[in-house]
């Protein structure tokens, strides 16, 4: 309750207030200890600090002109003079401290200007920087308002991409059981092929089986056929060889029959000449014909022939 009636206070009377609680604290009034006790107090401040200045003066003031007007009852007047006396001394001494306050007051004002001028500069930079700001954000909304027409866009898009992921799943989920039952009967394919694998591979040793015995005797009649050969082509040398003979024997066969035909043109001119001797001498005893004795010669050249082809 008390709280809410200092905060209904005016600002001179709430710095009245303050004054007085720092003076019956033994504290000199100054415009931070009246901050302190205002914000203690109240959990605020009022006025700028030349108001509370001139606050705190008024207050100086009204308690020198309470203290001069009142009569100290019961002194002796020497007495009284002397209180009057040092009253005006302390009261000399508290206006000479108060202008050096206020002196020191005035120093602080001059900061608080140029602290105000440099914070209305910046208050101007702040301005430019909300105009600044302001276009960006005009530009901000209606980039805003271009996203959220995209994302509308996008979410309709989505929900069409959400159906036909359904689609999708649904249609996945078939080719799932369908591939569920291809792989079975992949897997029994496998089966069956691994059967089959087992039975080729007996087969394959059986077939290599044979084709070892096969090759064994493809090699034995391969060398049975290579001494044939050899034999044969030993004999067809031997043949060579003996036709060589024939023939030289042939030519020399020719040769002699080729005398022998020579011998028997002479022997037939001769025989002519003997025939035409005959009939001029029909007395002499007749000669044998030539030609009875070429039979004989033919039949050795015969015999000679079929040697030379044994």
């Amino acid at each position: 309750m008390m709280l809410d009636t200092i905060r209904q206070l005016t600002r001179q009377e709430l710095t009245w207030r303050a004054c007085d609680a720092l003076a019956a604290a033994g504290k000199k009034p100054s415009i931070n200890l009246v901050r302190e006790w205002t914000i203690a107090s109240t959990g605020a401040k009022k006025g700028s600090d030349g108001d509370v200045q001139k606050d705190i003066n008024s207050w100086f003031d009204d308690v020198l002109k309470l203290k001069r007007d009142s009569v100290i009852d019961g002194l002796p007047d020497a007495v009284g003079s002397l209180a009057r006396d040092l009253w005006r001394l302390a009261v000399d001494c508290a206006s000479d401290a108060l202008a050096g306050e206020r002196d020191a007051l005035g120093l602080d004002k001059a900061a608080a200007d140029r602290l105000v001028a440099q914070a209305r500069e910046k208050t101007v930079a702040a301005v430019d920087l909300a105009n600044a700001l302001t276009t960006r954000l005009d530009i901000a909304t209606e980039t805003i308002a271009g996203r959220d027409d995209t994302i509308r866009r996008l979410e309709d898009a989505l929900a069409e991409a959400r159906a036909m992921s359904t689609a999708k799943d649904e249609r996945l989920a078939g080719v799932a059981d369908e591939l569920t039952r291809t792989a079975q009967q992949y897997a029994a394919g496998l089966i069956e092929l691994e059967g089959a694998r087992r039975h080729s591979l007996l087969q394959i040793d059986q077939a290599r089986g044979e084709s070892r015995h096969w090759k064994g005797e493809f090699e034995r009649v391969d060398h049975e056929n290579r001494t044939t050969l050899e034999t044969y082509r030993q004999k067809a040398s031997s043949l060579a060889t003996e036709l060589a003979g024939a023939r030289g024997r042939l030519s020399a066969i020719e040769e002699a029959l080729t005398a022998a035909r020579a011998r028997n043109a002479a022997l037939e001119q001769s025989v002519a000449a003997q025939a035409a001797r005959q009939e001029t001498e029909p007395r002499l005893r007749p000669i044998a014909p030539a030609t009875k004795r070429l039979p004989a010669v033919g039949k050795g050249m015969a015999s000679a022939l079929r040697r030379r082809k044994l």
